[in-house]
């Protein structure tokens, strides 16, 4: 007689004596997994809800844990453990939820397996609890509650075929449709496998009720030819046929006879069926045995695929069939004659050309009597109309010409000249594209993207979702066509189903980039789809763990290597949510290639107030625009279209305009392939009327007018015309500029920075001795006495409690790095030619006397390297602000430093060679 759960009649106020009796009366009575009565788990929730009634929880857990630790096999003490656990997470403990069932299971008690998983059940839809709760209810011969439980799994875990097929055989009766679906989804999994007695038992009932599905065998047959299952494969195949001969639909007989022969050539048994089925089809055909005789199909000894050729190559020479040739185009068979020798064609230009059958089969190409071809020889008229006003049955017609599937570049060539001309090639395919996406028969291949495919029958936008994703095996791209699901929520709500199960399984995979991306698109899913029930592998607080223990570094990285906009804002948000480092971070995302999160980030920092931050970020990117060319001409284009217009920000507008004209040159090696960054930098300077550059020369001196127009007279992909333009809009503005002192110049570039690489750095010879000579020291020197100090350390004995050896050997890895930076250093300089520096305008090398036009206060600075630099000498490094102001300048032009909200004015005085002894050269 089958155990039953009873309602206890205890007082429900718990205390620790109520624990303490419980568990005595446990170890007293010994009870355990095969004696433990069904009535006891009902006592352990009520004590479990006594506690939270009275907020006393942690101390019952407490009391519990202590009782579990002393007897790991206390049924009571592990259930309630167990309860808790879910009470705390929703995922719970899944040890302790796999031993107590497994416990119960070992010992078949199926009624008390149904109590517990209906307990864990209560806190969500736990996948283990759900399968061991479809045992139980089997057992228990409960078929109405298992087939609800089936369902849920089934949708859950798509990829359990058992669970797939026993759903399906439940529901064969009241919903056979969908029972099929399950049962051929089992039956792929099955295959793929290699579980062929399953897929074998549950085909007969596949054929039966689903002869018609040609794209599922199809499906099937790669799978099975992919594991080299060519036996297997043909005996699944055979009975296909049976139900289309039944109903005389020959096309499909021969198809798959054909397919049973291409992977058993030697069935002679095959052979003579497909004999028999073509004289079925072309009963009526007048030289149908002369051309089975020709093709030698009934002869074992002759290769069968050459004979299946031949005779289907031969028999479409029948009267009113026809044809197609080279140089005539479309003909139509009038007449054979009386002997079988000769047939008679009309082609447009040739009427009733005779031809032997040896030259016809020869010289024509046969066409079906549906061929687009034919239809414009029978109605010209017609098919032009159908080309210009439905261009999805076009489609159509044009791909059942070429058995249902056609390279784009075969399209274009069977079109141009006919019903395109080769200009409108592009306009006409962009249409295309617009048609593929709503019709259910015509897509592109997702193994082939360049071949466009008709299915007989219609393939949904979930299916296609579905074909593509597991056609590729690059994780981006499954993302990408994952998240295209998501945009169409409404038309793949089955392809969401199938993308759901994926990604919750991704979330256990052991590479952290698949998990926060799996997270991350289910977090997307679930808005797509809320009625979608899912959980997380992922727990809260292991998500952010996972991205608090990410460096800088590490985290730029799984920015970087994420494609889809959505998912990489997504893992920006979680950055910014759990990150200690959040804000270093998103500053770092702001540099990231191509332009995606980075508005999105830039928000987030205006949001936060980080203004100190952006300042310091447009000021790096503009001062290194050609190491971030694409960052910098979208910080130059949000600002100069004042997209960003605040009042925290410290940028000039002149400043900015200038440097987006200095980096036209470089763009040209920079940008070596195509033009974007190139037509970026135009359109900012150029476009919407010239009325930026309008506001910027109305407004500026004459040397920045000159310097402006020089920079743009050398960029080499600028044509003369747009230089025209340039300078006569200047004119129209500034017509009193001075040119005559400028106009023969051939290079007006002001920084000299401009094209000396990031990694260069220039020093004098003095600084680059004394730099080796720091080299040297540590080679030559410390790293030998480094050595003595380890081998005399090591005389000492155990290394273990040696702190000499310890401290020498710390030493030696400090020394390690500090020779391999000094290295790298020595390695990156470029030693400066003070005799080569010129005194005309500022650069480096030269020693420069300022006048502080605020104060009056008169200063001399000279620019080198950061090797040389030495505030007390005065002499500062060419990558300072102050020397970035400076470069270009002449005796008499002003310099504006801004530093936060100071502002300082100086004019040059005086421009001179740097000497060692201070003196002009």
């Amino acid at each position: 007689m089958p155990e039953t759960i009873t309602e206890d009649k205890t007082n429900k106020t718990a205390d620790s004596d109520k624990l303490t009796a419980l568990f005595n009366e446990e170890i007293y009575v010994r009870a355990d997994a095969s004696s433990v009565p069904a009535s006891k788990f009902k006592i352990y929730d009520d004590i479990i809800e006594a506690y939270k009634a009275e907020d006393k929880l942690a101390a019952a857990k407490q009391k519990i844990e202590d009782h579990f630790k002393e007897h790991p096999e206390s049924i009571s003490a592990k259930y309630m453990l167990m309860i808790l656990s879910f009470m705390e997470d929703p995922m719970g403990d899944a040890n302790l939820v796999k031993n107590i069932l497994d416990s119960f299971k070992a010992h078949g008690k199926w009624t008390i397996i149904e109590y517990i998983t209906d307990s864990i059940l209560k806190f969500g839809d736990h996948r283990l609890a759900l399968r061991v709760k479809a045992e139980a209810l089997d057992k228990l011969k409960k078929n109405k509650e298992l087939k609800v439980v089936l369902e849920k799994l089934a949708k859950q875990d798509k990829k359990n075929p058992e669970i797939a097929k026993k759903y399906a055989l439940t529901i064969m009766e009241e919903d056979r449709p969908k029972a099929i679906s399950y049962l051929k989804q089992a039956a792929e999994i099955f295959a793929k496998n290699k579980d062929y007695a399953q897929m074998e038992e549950i085909w007969p009932i596949l054929v039966t009720n689903n002869y018609e599905d040609v794209s599922f065998f199809d499906k099937i047959e790669r799978i099975l030819l992919s594991q080299r299952e060519k036996t297997r494969l043909v005996g699944l195949l055979y009975p296909i046929v049976e139900p289309f001969k039944q109903m005389e639909e020959w096309d499909k007989v021969i198809y798959f006879l054909k397919k049973i022969l291409e992977h058993e050539a030697a069935s002679q048994k095959a052979r003579n069926e497909l004999i028999r089925s073509y004289k079925q089809k072309y009963a009526n055909h007048s030289l149908l045995e002369d051309f089975l005789k020709m093709s030698e199909l009934g002869n074992n000894r002759k290769p069968v695929k050459v004979c299946i050729t031949n005779f289907e190559r031969n028999i479409v020479f029948d009267t009113d069939n026809y044809v197609m040739h080279r140089n005539w185009g479309v003909g139509k068979i009038t007449s054979i004659s009386q002997t079988g020798d000769s047939i008679f064609v009309d082609f447009a230009e040739k009427k009733e050309h005779k031809l032997s059958i040896q030259m016809a089969i020869t010289s024509l190409k046969p066409l079906k009597k549906d061929h687009i071809w034919v239809q414009h020889y029978e109605n010209k008229a017609g098919v032009i109309s159908l080309f210009q006003d439905n261009l999805a049955e076009f489609l159509t017609q044009l791909l059942k010409s070429y058995d249902n599937k056609m390279l784009v570049a075969d399209m274009k060539n069977e079109l141009i000249g006919t019903f395109l001309k080769a200009e409108d090639w592009s306009k006409w395919w962009a249409k295309v594209k617009s048609v593929l996406k709503k019709e259910a028969n015509i897509g592109m291949n997702p193994k082939k993207k360049d071949e466009v495919v008709y299915h007989e029958k219609a393939i949904t936008h979930s299916e296609t979702l579905t074909q593509k994703f597991q056609a590729t095996s690059d994780v981006n791209k499954k993302l990408e066509i994952a998240m295209e699901a998501v945009r169409d929520a409404d038309e793949a709500n089955e392809a969401g189903e199938f993308f759901i199960s994926h990604y919750v399984d991704e979330e256990n995979a052991r590479d952290s980039v698949r998990r926060l991306s799996a997270y991350l698109y289910l977090e997307e899913a679930a808005k797509a789809w809320p009625t979608e029930e899912f959980s997380h592998k992922i727990r809260e607080s292991e998500l952010q763990s996972l991205i608090q223990g990410l460096s800088k570094e590490e985290a730029l990285k799984i920015s970087k290597s994420l494609e889809n906009t959505d998912i990489k804002k997504g893992f920006k948000d979680l950055i910014r949510a759990h990150h200690p480092e959040s804000i270093n971070i998103l500053i770092g995302l702001l540099f990231e290639v191509p332009v995606k999160v980075n508005r999105s980030v830039f928000q987030n920092l205006v949001s936060d107030e980080k203004y100190a931050e952006l300042n310091l970020f447009i000021e790096t990117v503009s001062n290194k625009s050609k190491e971030h060319p694409e960052v910098f001409l979208w910080v130059a284009k949000s600002i100069l279209s004042h997209t960003w217009k605040f009042d925290w920000m410290n940028v000039s507008e002149e400043g900015l305009v200038i440097r987006v004209f200095r980096i036209l040159k470089p763009l040209t090696k920079i940008e070596d392939k195509g033009t974007k960054l190139k037509n970026q930098a135009m359109d900012i300077l150029f476009g919407k009327d010239n009325t930026l550059l309008k506001d910027i020369l109305q407004n500026a001196d004459d040397e920045y007018v000159r310097k402006l127009y020089a920079l743009f007279r050398e960029v080499t992909y600028v044509t003369d015309l747009e230089k025209d333009q340039l300078f006569s809009l200047i004119n129209e503005v500034k017509p009193n500029v001075v040119w005559d002192e400028y106009e023969g110049q051939d290079e007006v570039d002001d920084d000299p920075l401009s094209n000396l690489p990031s990694d260069v750095v220039l020093v004098t010879r003095q600084a680059f001795n004394a730099k080796k000579g720091e080299f040297e020291h540590l080679v030559n020197v410390e790293m030998l006495e480094n050595s003595r100090d380890i081998g005399e350390a090591q005389e000492k004995g155990d290394l273990r409690e040696n702190a000499e050896y310890k401290a020498a050997m710390e030493k030696q890895v400090q020394l390690q790095a500090a020779i391999k930076k000094l290295e790298a250093e020595l390695k990156s300089a470029r030693i400066l030619d003070i005799s080569e520096v010129k005194s005309e305008k500022v650069g480096i090398g030269n020693t420069v006397k300022l006048k502080n036009k605020k104060s009056g206060e008169v200063v001399t600075y000279s620019i080198l390297g950061a090797w040389d630099a030495d505030t007390e000498k005065n002499i500062i490094s060419y990558q300072s602000p102050l020397a970035k102001s400076l470069f270009g300048k002449h005796v008499g032009s002003e310099a504006t430093l801004v530093f936060g909200s100071t502002e300082t004015t100086y004019e040059v005085l005086e421009i001179s060679r740097y000497s060692l002894s201070g003196q002009e050269a």
